[in-house]
């Protein structure tokens, strides 16, 4: 137990401290992140060739870099094209055996699994923007690294709390009152209690940190925001969950003690940033 209290202030400070700051130091931190989750993705779904991994390693980076360039997101269809097309001509022109397209699939599955959260979570921290909160507002003007990103800084938090919650919340509710199962095959000890007991948690959160940090939004358009980024993070969770039983594993892998991998700790927060990025042109319109 001290073991594991002690891993989870590790994961807070390495989590919460770079995104507190911004700029480069959270580019550089959520890259890393990416990069330990990447590295415990592909023996899960099966990649082995060390030309795949490299390449998987090259579009993380790659992808946390043209975010930290341009945060609008105008190079993100230049990520997408690389991250297709040069795993298909990898696998025409692979010379020991056959093409097979199932393995572009895979590479490219795995690939975009965290280059595509690790280039949204950070275009989403460097959102410029103020905020109606004064206090929020001098706390990110404070940041070294903010450069007028308050909005962005907001954003990030509110999907940051909203998968917290949301998944506190249906551990609470599913040990106490769980007794429907909701995908036994996947992941047996979910139930749909706990489920509604987090989509609940992850509406009210979302109108909380919406009025608390004055990101402008309309409150009931924050409850309806906070419902679906919640279902989306039961998604990222059940779907890391049938990845590793898939693999035969009960953890990712060994990186955090008592906490099993990165990727265990943040298979929902990888969904909901990437949702969360995705929706922002309709939140804040």
């Amino acid at each position: 137990m001290r073991q594991r209290s002690i891993s989870a202030i590790g994961i807070v400070i390495v989590g919460l401290v770079p995104a507190l700051i911004g700029g480069p130091v959270f580019a550089i931190a959520f890259t890393a992140i990416a990069l330990a989750a990447f590295h415990e993705v592909m023996p899960l779904v099966g990649i082995t060739r060390q030309l795949d991994r490299w390449f998987g390693y090259g579009l993380v980076v790659l992808a946390g870099l043209l975010a930290w360039i341009a945060p609008d997101g105008r190079y993100f269809p230049l990520l997408i094209t690389i991250g297709v097309l040069i795993p298909l001509i990898a696998t025409v022109f692979q010379p020991d055996r056959s093409p097979d397209l199932r393995d572009w699939a895979s590479i490219i599955g795995a690939t975009f699994y965290l280059a595509l959260p690790a280039f949204a979570a950070i275009a989403l921290r460097g959102t410029q923007g103020s905020v109606d909160r004064d206090w929020f507002q001098a706390l990110a003007d404070a940041m070294p690294g903010s450069n007028r990103t308050a909005e962005g800084l907001g954003l990030f938090l509110m999907a940051l709390l909203i998968t917290w919650m949301s998944d506190t919340a249906a551990y609470l509710v599913g040990k106490s009152i769980g007794r429907t199962k909701l995908i036994p095959r996947v992941s047996p000890n979910k139930t749909v209690e706990g489920a509604l007991g987090g989509l609940v948690a992850a509406a009210i959160t979302a109108v909380l940190c919406v009025v608390g940090f004055g990101l402008g939004i309309n409150p009931l358009a924050a409850a309806v925001f906070g419902i679906v980024i919640g279902a989306i993070g039961m998604l990222g969770d059940l779907s890391e969950s049938m990845l590793k039983r898939r693999a035969g594993v009960k953890d990712s892998g060994t990186l955090i003690p008592g906490h099993g991998g990165m990727l265990d700790r943040i298979d929902a927060l990888i969904f909901v940033i990437a949702v969360t990025w995705a929706l922002l042109p309709m939140l804040t319109a």
